[in-house]
């Protein structure tokens, strides 16, 4: 079946309208701020191609907000049900963690018992790693330097 150039949410009610505009403005999740604005870009003339761009997002994902729209009208901007465990630690908590990480990165064991000390939440050191590298923290191995055993004259002329 091919795809349509343009695909627009033609017919919004003055309340529709209203409540999405409330919604993009103070919706629960950005996600669902998003998804709003995306209907009403799309309401408002905009393509796909267009709302996608604005959101730095794939044509695809814009596509689905639209249908979703079309299926279940406002409840369709909310979130899906999905799997996997929400994060042990708020985001005040997790910046925090990194805070402490930059203070003594080679000892996440101290790292690790200040949270626990401090927001009385338990996280493994996994976790943890995961988080810094979430914030673009790099995790290696710290090695020993052999300066001293170096020769300094091949050494300058190697570099």
């Amino acid at each position: 079946m091919p795809r349509t150039a343009y695909r627009f949410i033609e017919s919004l009610s003055e309340e529709q309208e209203q409540q999405l505009q409330r919604i993009r403005d103070t919706g629960k999740t950005k996600r669902v701020r998003h998804r709003a604005h995306a209907v009403l870009l799309s309401h408002s003339g905009k393509t796909i191609r267009e709302i996608a761009e604005i959101f730095q997002v794939d044509r695809n994902t814009v596509s689905a907000w639209l249908d979703r729209w079309d299926k279940l009208g406002i409840d369709g901007l909310a979130d899906q049900p999905h799997t996997g465990a929400p994060p042990k630690l708020t985001e005040a908590e997790q910046k925090l963690a990194l805070e402490w990480l930059m203070e003594t990165p080679q000892r996440i064991d101290l790292v690790l018992a200040k949270i626990e000390e401090e927001t009385g939440k338990r996280i493994s050191a996994s976790t943890l790693k995961r988080l810094a590298r979430r914030a673009n923290f790099r995790w290696k191995r710290m090695r020993k330097s052999l300066r001293s055993k170096r020769d300094e004259k091949k050494f300058a002329l190697s570099a």
